[in-house]
């Protein structure tokens, strides 16, 4: 059994053992919003509770709701959109899949496959048998990622070659219709007009939480991950089966290929079919990131092998001159290989394991404020190379205030920043960066109130996210009558930095 099986059927022990009360328990909760990054902690669910019927009664004739989105810029011209659906579409589709939980896992966990998956939602916990893991999969990409090179490395010895490809706009290309093909195959799923079959629940009320569309599915909430892993399971499958005679091992990160073979001949085999199976579900392969490398080029990504001699993780502390220089060197690399999660290894290496901050400033008390404002100063620079990572800065100025703002006088300066950054984001229309500083200044208390002349565009105004954090009220789906927003000051007995789980636990 290679590597990439033995996590493969590890992970699937792990989940069988997990009882299904559970597993609703976490989707309902931990897995409704996005990733902990993508909004403030005050989006926060507790008291979802799964239904004994459910809540959309007839499916023929389902109320037509909007999703709620926010997003932030990958690149100058393209945003990374995050949706959430109302609550009870989301808990319905949850109530069916409880209902035939172990043919789910069936469908998961095929036999005699090829590739395999290490982007399992649901955070199984190898520790304790039977409970999940406090902490969210999606948080750990990065390290996800590496486990699964790490595992084709051991393997790499008995192949020649690896191809490295993935799925083009791969959520935002679903089709919804495919799900029921994927669990129930294409006929009898176009043949159940009266959404009999698991599957054709699942694409009604995704479906009907996005107007009615059957192109797309929500970016972000775990659900939405756990139904691409379903779709592209049966692609594992099927591509498995036709390729058998082919020797190769692959593994998956949600719709990122790595695959090793022999010969170009087998590789442009593997794409072939690959790329056929994946049209069947109108999806189709990234052509401009697909790759063919000779072995051991392509094992390895090439951003964390420049990155690696100047890691911070096996220190204990970090002086300021080698936080400054370290941060300087993660942004040369960032700008060298952009879109990578390298920025958000370098800052979640700032912390120990115990959520604590490692940064060691001066003994001098004129030079470690010196210090202190700088950190603030190159934090924010470098949130600017990478928006996504506002709330990983926002969580080490976080821990410096509570060490050192009082000795230091921080407040003030940290609201002319925090002043200057909404103004900055209001003027880029920077709902995402908006919500969190705003978030930010509430729980840390300090002091700023007018917050409408700080933020000029009434289109931000408009948002719904933001218009919770503005004014401490939940102002997100309150129709369903289900808590989904919680008050910046209740959520001060955790830190940030334990909060989003800012630690990197490569190699743990």
């Amino acid at each position: 059994m290679t590597l990439p099986e033995q996590h493969f059927r590890e992970t699937e022990k792990l989940l069988r053992a997990i009882d299904k009360d559970k597993a609703a328990k976490w989707l309902l909760n931990e897995g409704y919003y996005p990733e902990q990054y993508v909004l403030p902690p005050s989006f926060s669910v507790d008291t979802f509770e799964l239904q004994a019927t459910p809540y959309n009664k007839v499916l023929k004739d389902l109320a037509r709701r909007q999703l709620i989105n926010i997003s932030y810029p990958k690149t100058l011209l393209t945003s990374r959109v995050f949706g959430i659906q109302h609550p009870w579409n989301y808990h319905d589709i949850v109530f069916y899949l409880m209902q035939e939980w172990t043919m789910i896992l069936d469908h998961l966990f095929h036999n005699n496959l090829k590739i395999f998956s290490y982007s399992l939602p649901i955070p199984v916990n190898a520790r304790n048998v039977g409970e999940l893991s406090p902490l969210r999969s999606g948080r750990m990409i990065y390290e996800w990622i590496a486990m699964a090179e790490k595992d084709l490395v051991g393997e790499a010895h008995d192949y020649n070659l690896i191809i490295r490809t993935d799925i083009t706009n791969f959520y935002n290309s679903v089709y919804t219709h495919s799900i029921g093909w994927a669990l129930h195959d294409r006929e009898p799923a176009i043949a159940d007009k009266e959404y009999k079959l698991l599957g054709n629940k699942i694409d009604r009320l995704i479906q009907y939480a996005n107007d009615g569309r059957t192109n797309g599915i929500p970016v972000g909430p775990a659900l939405s991950d756990l139904i691409a892993e379903i779709i592209l399971s049966k692609i594992d499958k099927e591509v498995s089966q036709k390729l058998k005679e082919v020797k190769f091992v692959a593994t998956r990160f949600k719709d990122d290929y790595r695959i090793l073979c022999n010969s170009e001949k087998d590789a442009i085999s593997i794409l072939k079919v690959l790329s056929e199976e994946l049209e069947k579900y109108n999806l189709l392969i990234n052509e401009t990131k697909t790759k063919v490398l000779k072995l051991p080029e392509g094992l390895y990504r090439q951003h964390d092998r420049e990155y690696l001699t100047h890691s911070l993780k096996e220190l204990n502390s970090i002086s300021f001159k080698k936080f400054e220089h370290t941060l300087l060197i993660a942004l040369n690399i960032h700008r060298n290989y952009p879109g990578t999660s390298l920025i958000e290894k370098f800052l979640s290496e700032l912390f120990d394991s115990e959520h604590e901050l490692k940064i060691v400033f001066s003994e001098h008390t004129k030079t470690r404020k010196s210090q202190l404002l700088k950190t603030v100063s190159l934090l924010f620079l470098l949130q600017r190379e990478s928006e996504k990572v506002l709330c990983y800065v926002l969580s080490v100025i976080e821990a410096i205030y509570i060490m050192h703002g009082q000795q230091h006088s921080l407040k003030p300066y940290l609201k002319e920043v925090i002043e200057r950054e909404i103004n900055r984001a209001s003027e880029k229309e920077s709902v995402f960066e908006l919500a969190w500083l705003v978030f930010f200044s509430r729980y840390i208390k300090l002091g700023i109130t007018d917050f409408s002349g700080l933020i000029k565009s009434e289109k931000n105004k408009a948002n719904l996210f933001l218009k919770s954090t503005l004014s401490s009220q939940q102002k997100i789906f309150n129709d369903s009558h289900i808590t989904l927003f919680r008050k910046p000051k209740d959520k001060t007995e955790i830190s940030l930095a334990k909060e989003l789980a800012v630690f990197s636990r490569d190699n743990k």
